[in-house]
């Protein structure tokens, strides 16, 4: 599941509305919730860009960006198997992990 992207409903910030989304999987943080990062399209976003490249396995339409600020917590029935998409390869995940520790000072 970590360094897989799927295409889930992702809740907006309020909760009260969902958004078809691709997301990767970040962390499972234990067995109800994980956390993702969202992908867009669009490239001018912040974030790490990925292209076909980047993925191990599965495809993507488009080059995307991950969006690393984005980073959220959600309930892990969002993400079903029959969504997933990709998986990055791991020297991929491996810049989208640093950039995350940049971003927020964990070092």
């Amino acid at each position: 599941m970590v360094g897989s992207i799927y295409f889930i409903k992702m809740p907006y910030s309020d909760f009260k509305e969902f958004k078809g989304r691709p997301v990767l999987v970040f962390k499972v943080i234990d067995k109800e919730d994980v956390l993702v990062l969202p992908l867009t399209t669009n490239l001018q976003r912040e974030g790490i860009i990925i292209t076909k490249d980047d993925l191990k396995k599965g495809s993507i339409k488009k080059s995307s960006v991950v969006i690393v600020p984005k980073l959220t917590a959600i309930d892990s029935s969002l993400i079903q198997e029959e969504q997933f998409i990709a998986r990055l390869k791991i020297k991929t995940f491996d810049r989208i992990s640093n950039a995350i520790c940049t971003k927020f000072e964990c070092q």
